[in-house]
């Protein structure tokens, strides 16, 4: 999604880029630990390639927004959370030049905020979460810490944005939910496709692409069902 520098306040903008900086502070020695050039120049390839599938709507109430895939859950799973949001905070800014302009760069941290983090949010969680409950199968792995975390991400992503729009008075409410948030929810499943599809890929032909995956956890010989 493109956010333009005058649908929103000063205030807004900057909060949001000051608080952006400071947990991009936090999570730098994260990121740096597991730094793997490979991977991240695949994993940056495949970022810009969803980002530049773009459709832009240029009038009607909803003139101005544009749709594009995230990838933000695959980029989790190839780089963890921490160099997942560098790579797409740093890619942001520059997106957010070539679309808008070097003057709307104050925006690209709000942008990140509600397009970037909520799905790298929800990566992580599931993540951590089917690690501690569920079994070690590679179903668990490729269908929802891949398919569905990147359905329910791009969903949630959906609302962040439309959420952030409302509040900004940019657009008329009953626009953004019952025509601007629909289209995020059919999006979902293109972006749930795309990641559950290039992750079995990984898997099965280049493991070392995802750090979050582990031989000895996955394909050790398990002497029990569940």
């Amino acid at each position: 999604m493109n956010f333009y520098l005058n649908w929103f306040s000063p205030t807004v903008l900057w909060t949001a880029n000051i608080l952006l900086a400071v947990l991009l502070a936090v999570l730098l020695p994260h990121a740096l630990r597991d730094a793997a050039p490979r991977r991240h120049a695949v994993a940056l390839l495949i970022l810009v390639l969803c980002w530049s599938l773009r459709t832009h709507i240029g009038a009607g109430h909803l003139g101005g927004m544009s749709y594009h895939l995230m990838g933000a859950a695959l980029l989790t799973l190839m780089l963890g959370p921490a160099a997942a949001l560098w790579l797409s905070s740093l890619l942001m800014l520059g997106a957010t030049a070539v679309f808008n302009g070097v003057s709307s760069l104050p925006v690209a941290g709000l942008n990140v905020w509600c397009s970037v983090v909520p799905p790298v949010a929800v990566s992580s969680a599931l993540l951590w979460l089917t690690q501690r409950v569920l079994p070690p199968q590679l179903f668990v792995y490729i269908f929802i810490n891949g398919f569905i975390a990147a359905a329910v991400g791009m969903m949630l992503a959906g609302v962040c944005i439309v959420a952030a729009l409302d509040l900004s008075g940019a657009f008329p409410p009953k626009a953004m939910w019952q025509d601007a948030l629909p289209v995020f929810l059919f999006m979902a499943w293109g972006e749930a496709f795309l990641t559950g599809l290039l992750c079995a890929i990984f898997v099965a032909l280049l493991p070392q692409m995802l750090a979050t995956f582990s031989d000895e956890r996955y394909l050790r010989a398990q002497k029990r069902i569940w």
